[in-house]
């Protein structure tokens, strides 16, 4: 139901300074169920007003943005926590039914729940089996 496979990535962690892995600074996990399909995205430190959730026909995009806090006479002697703006695009599978996600922002977690659309969940077909004729006793 989620498509994996992004040509671009490497491209983009490359320009961005990030190793080539596939560890994002927008971690994610992906779990679906027969009704739904839950992402959950760490983002540590991050303030949910930094958080820009969109979707447009089947992509979903998630832009955050962290900045390091430094008060003057404040030196930085060790910085290596990303700062920065972040983004990641995912590609849907046209199973799910994108005008009903939902997204909650719990303690450094974004949980996006996307249910699957009815056209795509498994159903059970009756088969239909002919008839015998009666056969009467005479």
């Amino acid at each position: 139901m989620l498509l994996r496979f992004d040509p671009f990535r490497e491209l983009d962690h490359f320009a961005n300074g990030y190793p080539t892995t596939n560890r994002s600074p927008l971690a994610m996990d992906v779990v679906r169920t027969d009704t739904e399909v839950r992402l959950s995205f760490d983002l540590p430190g991050i303030d949910p007003a930094d958080v820009e959730l969109t979707v447009e026909r089947n992509r979903l995009t998630v832009k955050a943005s962290r900045s390091r806090q430094v008060d003057e006479g404040e030196k930085v002697v060790v910085a290596e926590r990303h700062v920065g703006s972040y983004a990641r695009t995912l590609t849907l599978s046209e199973g799910l039914d994108t005008d009903h996600v939902e997204a909650r922002f719990d303690h450094g977690v974004l949980t996006v729940t996307i249910p699957v659309a009815e056209v795509a969940k498994a159903r059970r077909i009756e088969i239909a089996t002919p008839v015998a004729p009666e056969v009467s006793a005479n």
